[in-house]
């Protein structure tokens, strides 16, 4: 059926009216539905954040804690360790360095602390914890070697619940020259050798000084069997097993036992490395053993 041209038209612009007021009604809602989206992605991505952060932290104090320290086995064992700065011989005497302890470490319990001075003796370095480094050493008094966490040798992990950071003792060991250089050596006067800072850094002490601990939760620690585990292997007094001793051994093959003494170091500082002199003079000059007790 023909229809006029004009009123064709009218109809037309009517139907296109009643289009666009439907599309202006519809605008509103998708802008609404835009701005919801944008809510619930920001709630997502703070929910992200929540669960992340912690997550992310635990990450980074799991791996800046060395195993020694994120599980720390008991140990206790001595060394006698001198550094000498610029032919200055630092004085672990001192007040700052010492520190106070339970005097009853026969009890088998693990001690806030890995390593120490006490009783105001020089050179004398107590050892708790088992895997110990002398970087740990070093940097417990003040000498960062190995990285890590500031001011604090790791996180104690072993208990989640219990979560601790293991702080260092201070920064106490003196300031070195950029010219200087490490020369560290162990043995005694009549036999010392030279070792690498590498691995005065980084072994175990242990490992480093070539000599095992005789304190008997080390070789707790190292059972591994599920019956040494159920039936591990008892000792009379918590400490040295006393069929170690031996009719034939000197007073100081006998005090070293008992001390549980694994090695001495001298740590020397400076531009050139020391003479013969200088290095038998350092070890001339051990502080001297004493019959050892139960405490530290």
């Amino acid at each position: 059926m023909f229809k006029h041209p004009e009123r064709q038209k009218k109809i037309m612009e009517k139907d296109t009216s009643i289009i666009d007021e439907r599309d202006l009604k519809k605008e509103p809602q998708a802008s609404k539905g835009l701005f919801g989206g944008k809510k619930l992605k920001l709630a997502m991505l703070a929910i992200a954040l929540i669960i992340l952060a912690p997550l992310s932290y635990a990450g980074y104090i799991y791996a800046a804690s060395p195993s020694a320290i994120r599980n720390p086995l008991l140990e206790h064992y001595h060394f006698r360790m001198q550094v000498v700065v610029d032919g200055q011989a630092e004085n672990f005497a001192e007040d700052r360095y010492q520190e106070d302890y339970a005097k009853n470490q026969c009890n088998g319990n693990l001690t806030e602390q890995p390593i120490h001075f006490h009783d105001g003796v020089d050179q004398f370095t107590h050892i708790h914890w088992e895997g110990m480094t002398g970087g740990m050493v070093m940097k417990y008094y003040g000498w960062n070697y190995i990285g890590g966490i500031n001011n604090a040798l790791g996180y104690k992990l072993d208990d989640l619940s219990d979560i601790q950071k293991v702080n260092t003792h201070g920064n106490f060991l003196p300031e070195i020259s950029e010219d200087n250089n490490f020369y560290i050596y162990t043995g005694d006067a009549d036999n010392y050798q030279e070792k690498s800072f590498d691995d005065w850094v980084n072994k175990d002490l242990e490992e480093f000084f070539e000599t095992t601990s005789n304190f008997p939760a080390h070789q707790l620690n190292k059972q591994s069997s599920f019956l040494d585990k159920l039936f591990p292997k008892a000792y009379a007094h918590g400490e040295v097993e006393d069929d170690h001793s031996n009719a034939d051994e000197s007073e100081e093959e006998r005090l070293t036992r008992i001390n549980n003494l694994i090695g001495n170091v001298v740590i020397f500082v400076q531009a050139e490395p020391p003479s013969n002199e200088e290095i038998t003079e350092r070890f001339n000059n051990l502080a001297p053993l004493t019959d050892s007790t139960c405490g530290g």
